[in-house]
This record gives C-alpha cells, sequence and structure tokens, in this order.
C-alpha cells in the first residue's frame, strides 16, 4: 500500500502519519511531500492508493493538485482527501469541481479521521490480499 501525505506543514504530516499508524499502517507504507509537483511525479513512477491533500499550499494548490492527479488517476477520487483550515466556500468550491469529494477540517479529529480512512485502508488491505494469491 502507498499512502501519500501532501502538506506543507510538516506539523500536519506527522499528525497524519500518526494517526495513519495508530490503524496499523507500517511506516515504509506511506510517502510525505511538501510540493504537489514532486508528488504527482512519484504518483507516475510509482502509484498510491490513498492520498492526503492539503488545499492551501505553495506552488501548486491542492485543487490544482487534484485536477492533474485525477487527469493521470481517475479512480483516486474515491481515496483522495482534501485536508484544510481554510473553510472558505471559494477554496471548498474549488476542491469539489476538481473532482475532490471527501475533506477532513484541521485540526484533525482522530475519531473522524480514523472513521473515514479505515474504510479506504480496508479496502486497499484487500486488494493486497486478493492479489497475493
Amino acid at each position: 500500500m502507498k499512502i501519500i501525505i501532501l502538506d506543507d506543514s510538516v506539523t500536519i504530516q506527522m499528525i497524519i502519519e500518526s494517526l495513519l499508524e495508530d490503524m496499523g499502517v507500517k511506516e515504509e507504507e506511506m510517502f510525505l511531500f511538501s510540493c504537489g509537483v514532486e508528488a504527482l511525479e512519484f504518483i507516475k513512477e510509482n502509484g498510491a492508493d490513498i492520498v492526503f491533500s492539503d488545499i492551501n499550499m505553495p506552488i501548486m494548490e491542492g485543487y490544482e493538485f487534484a485536477v492533474k492527479l485525477f487527469e493521470i488517476r481517475p479512480d483516486l477520487q474515491n481515496s483522495f482527501f482534501a485536508v484544510s483550515g481554510d473553510e472558505s466556500r471559494e477554496s471548498y468550491l474549488k476542491m469539489k469541481v476538481s473532482g475532490a469529494h471527501r475533506f477532513l477540517r484541521k485540526p484533525i479529529n482522530a475519531e473522524h479521521f480514523k472513521h473515514f480512512v479505515s474504510l479506504e485502508i480496508s479496502k486497499c488491505r484487500a486488494l493486497e490480499f486478493t492479489t497475493d494469491f
């Protein structure tokens, strides 16, 4: 399993990483990025199963990242989580138009996070199990 954590805040990256570890995700299954361009290159070369992306970032905004991501991997729309502390209607609408439909607010609520993300992790684990045979 490959989980992409894209956020320009190291603190948020560490929070998401810690929550995922609490859910049984191994460190080597998580890939941290602060730049959308680098994350896209990684995904093109190595794939991804779940993606967390901040909405407001330098160089490439989250909605721009989502548009480009879904062009190359439309299957990731269901396992893409937009993460933001910005509750403006404009940011939310830009992400919705880009194809994102799952949102996590900062500060991240651990119970909420685990509830929604555990289903995606279970799906990935089930796919890994069925492809091992």
